[in-house]
């Protein structure tokens, strides 16, 4: 479950660890991430049996060592558990009244885990990205998202596709750039579209002519060799507090 080709084949993803196994187990998270198999030590399985049995979910003993040898992470867990792929749909009119965040060609799989679990946090339960990005359930993003993979649905889709569809053409459409407008002397629409590039290379030119207002985070450093830029999952996040703001 580690490759993606063995992912989709099987409509299954791994998580690791107490906290993200239990948020899944306990009803805490969306309904359509069903733990179909959980792998723990004996101790683990002993200390939840309680919670085991009231959520219906096969444990199967494993000891520490056969997890160290699966495990994704550099201290294994006790417990870990294969998940159901759900099947997030496209939907226009859901997406035409709600903030939706895309990306261009996303490829740091911990910038990924964290945007999801940034957008969570803001209530933003949408994001697209385009078909080039990092896999959503590639254990390095699904680890960096702390759970909230299974409250925000992520779609892979043609963004120009998307800009196209007639309930989307009315949405306020914002891009991320160094040489935007200023975010904090804009008023942001309630429910926009914002892009954001590729972590190297910025947002391309074709999606300009669908661009309502170029948006910049803007530098406060008192050093002239102050960082070039700032990371994407960073401005995300400024960016989403300021659309709820």
């Amino acid at each position: 479950m580690s490759q993606k080709k063995f992912r989709d084949k099987n409509q299954l993803y791994i998580i690791e660890g107490e906290k993200l196994v239990k948020e899944l187990a306990g009803g805490k998270a969306g309904h359509d991430h069903r733990i179909k198999l959980l792998f723990a030590t004996g101790d683990w399985i002993g200390q939840n049996q309680t919670e085991l049995a009231r959520s219906g979910i096969e444990a199967v003993e494993a000891g520490l060592s056969d997890i160290k040898r699966v495990s994704n992470l550099v201290t294994p867990p006790q417990v870990l558990a294969l998940v159901n792929i759900p099947n997030p749909q496209f939907n226009e009119d859901e997406l035409a009244d709600t903030p939706v965040l895309a990306f261009e060609s996303i490829r740091d799989p911990g910038n990924l885990g964290t945007i999801i679990r940034t957008a969570d946090w803001f209530g933003i339960g949408h994001i697209i990205c385009t078909p080039d990005s990092v896999d959503v359930y590639n254990p390095k993003v699904v680890q960096s998202t702390m759970g909230a993979i299974a409250r925000v649905d992520v779609i892979y889709k043609d963004i120009l596709q998307i800009l196209n569809r007639p309930g989307i053409k009315k949405k306020a459409v914002y891009g991320t750039f160094l040489d935007g407008e200023n975010i904090y002397e804009t008023t942001l629409d309630k429910n926009p579209m914002i892009l954001f590039g590729n972590e190297s290379h910025g947002l391309s030119d074709r999606f300009d002519p669908y661009i309502r207002q170029r948006l910049s985070i803007p530098s406060f450093s008192t050093n002239g060799a102050g960082s070039e830029s700032l990371n994407v999952a960073s401005s995300v996040a400024v960016i989403c507090s300021e659309i709820r703001r």
